[in-house]
C-alpha cells in the first residue's frame, strides 16, 4: 500500500481510513486535544492504542497549523532545511529543487523574507513546501480556526510533488474540511 492506512485509531473516526499516494483526506475530530493526539499518532510521536493500526509506506511529516517554520531562517532557508535533512546533494542542487517547490507553492516572491514578515497563509504553504522537500510518503496538516483553510491554499495540480504523497488534514471543524477531500 502506498500512502496511509488507519484502523480503529480514535473513537469518533471511521473504523478504517485509507489515503493513497496522491490523495487528500480530512479527519474531523471533536476537540483540539484529540486533533493533536491524532496528528501525533499518525506522525509516530505517540504509541497507537491497543488494536489500532497506523501503517504508512514511508516517512511522515507533520505541518503544524502555523507552518512550523524556524523563525531565524528565511522562507528559502526553511524549505532548504527540510530538503537537506532528507537528501545528500550539493547546496546548489538543493536550492534549485527548493526554488521549484517554492514556485509551485506560489512562494517565489517571499523566499528572502522571514516567517514573521509573511501572511499566515504563506507561512502554512512554506511549512508544506518544507515538508514536501523532505520526501515523505505522508503529510499530516494540522488545522486551526482563524487561519486560512488548507482547502483554499492547496493547489495539488500546481504542487506536482503532492501527486505521490498522501495528505491528511486534521481539524475540529467540518466546514473547514470542505473543499479539501480529493
Amino acid at each position: 500500500m502506498d500512502g496511509l492506512l488507519l484502523q480503529r485509531l480514535l473513537p469518533g473516526l471511521p473504523d478504517e481510513v485509507r489515503i493513497g499516494a496522491g490523495q487528500q483526506h480530512s479527519l474531523v475530530v471533536a476537540t483540539r486535544a484529540e486533533a493533536r493526539l491524532c496528528a501525533d499518532l499518525i506522525a509516530g510521536l505517540e504509541e497507537p492504542p491497543p488494536n489500532a493500526v497506523v501503517e504508512t509506506s514511508g516517512p511522515v511529516r507533520l505541518v503544524p497549523a502555523e507552518g512550523g517554520l524556524l523563525p531565524h531562517l528565511t522562507v528559502l532557508g526553511n524549505i532548504l532545511h527540510g530538503h537537506v535533512a532528507a537528501h545528500r546533494v550539493t547546496r546548489d542542487a538543493a536550492e534549485k529543487e527548493c526554488r521549484l517547490t517554492a514556485t509551485n507553492c506560489d512562494l517565489d516572491d517571499v523566499l528572502h523574507r522571514y516567517p514573521h514578515e509573511i501572511t499566515p497563509g504563506r507561512r502554512r504553504l512554506a511549512g508544506l513546501a518544507r515538508a514536501v522537500r523532505s520526501n515523505p510518503s505522508v503529510i499530516v496538516l494540522e488545522d486551526a480556526p482563524g487561519l486560512p483553510t488548507w482547502g483554499s491554499l492547496l493547489r495539488p495540480d500546481n504542487i506536482t510533488e503532492l501527486w505521490s504523497i498522501a495528505v491528511v488534514l486534521i481539524t475540529t471543524d467540518s466546514d473547514r474540511a470542505k473543499g479539501f477531500d480529493a
